[in-house]
């Protein structure tokens, strides 16, 4: 894996997304970094996220709206996602470690990792 320069914008960058927990997108970072960078352009956020994506410390998750959004590779959960609020439901389990330890085993493929992201319509949002 490819060694990133530390800068302070990308520190920033990876700080407020992995002490948020959350995901985001390219804007939305842009929009709470812009007080503590405020020459640091729109341009310079999607760069770095998309080298911290190449680089494994970040995951990306194309939502039903358009936007990209990216959350910590090592706080990556399964998730059930609303594609109508943008709700997030955590997978308490699981369900892809046989299917990953089958796929490795029937192709000699050493699999590093994996994410799954569900989407759909939440029961709130069904019933609106």
């Amino acid at each position: 894996m490819e060694k990133l320069k530390t800068t302070k914008q990308r520190q920033a960058i990876l700080t407020l997304i992995e002490q948020s927990g959350g995901a985001f997108s390219a804007e939305e970072i842009y929009e709470k970094m812009k007080e503590s960078f405020p020459k640091i352009a729109v341009s310079t956020v999607y760069r770095n996220l998309e080298r911290f994506e190449e680089t494994g410390l970040l995951v990306r998750e194309n939502l039903s709206d358009g936007r990209l959004r990216f959350s910590p590779a090592s706080h990556h959960e399964h998730y059930l996602i609303c594609t109508e609020c943008g709700r997030r439901i955590a997978l308490s389990d699981c369900p892809l470690e046989e299917v990953e330890r089958k796929l490795s085993e029937q192709t000699g493929f050493l699999i590093s990792g994996h994410s799954l992201s569900l989407y759909g319509i939440c029961p709130v949002c069904r019933e609106r």
